[in-house]
């Protein structure tokens, strides 16, 4: 509970590298996440080369300026790219095990709900946390899966869902905090729980 509750993003980064193994570490406790059937379809990508972290960061500098922010995608000495196969799931559920249950659903029954998306969402809370218990900043920011396909090489059988920045907090990195959450509240665990029944 204490890493969830101390669980933020941080948008603001010192120079300073983080030790290759408590990244390691952290990226460790990411794959340990649920996976549909095993199928263990999410993968990471880990980007520590400055000039392609400085590449992957320009194309949000225009957007974080009228906001009135720093580059903290430029900042974060490390990004890893979560990115997850819908191919790995659906190529596990045709394996005999799974076809002994699934065998009369249609393709659109069985997966109505994209699996791979909710164990790439579990990897990257994984992921958050773990930098927590190793006192390392993070934050989360949205894809541009052109951009991450054409500089990295990622698969086209690969969504990637997203870039996890790593580093180290920087002293004024409080006043570049989550803008939504000072406007708005979080809602009670009434208004959210739904007990029995909607």
């Amino acid at each position: 509970m204490d890493a969830v509750r101390r669980r933020r993003m941080v948008r603001s980064f010192t120079d300073e590298p983080l030790a290759p193994e408590v990244v390691e570490r952290i990226l460790d406790t990411a794959r340990r996440g649920p996976s549909a059937g095993y199928s263990q379809g999410v993968e990471f990508v880990v980007v520590t080369d400055e000039a392609t972290r400085l590449e992957l960061a320009g194309e949000g500098e225009e957007m974080l300026a009228k906001v009135g922010m720093k580059n903290f995608v430029a900042q974060a000495r490390v990004h890893i790219v979560i990115c997850v196969s819908a191919e790995m799931y659906k190529s596990r559920y045709r394996e005999s095990d799974k076809m002994a249950v699934v065998g009369d659903t249609t393709e659109d029954e069985l997966w109505h709900t994209p699996y791979w998306f909710t164990d790439g969402g579990a990897a990257q809370m994984l992921l958050l946390l773990a930098a927590v218990n190793e006192g390392v900043a993070a934050a989360f920011i949205g894809p541009q899966p052109a951009l991450l396909r054409r500089l990295l090489g990622i698969p086209a059988d690969y969504h990637p869902i997203g870039v996890a920045l790593l580093g180290h907090e920087a002293p004024d990195a409080k006043q570049y905090g989550d803008v939504s959450a000072r406007k708005r509240v979080r809602r009670p665990l009434d208004e959210v729980v739904h007990r029995g029944r909607w």
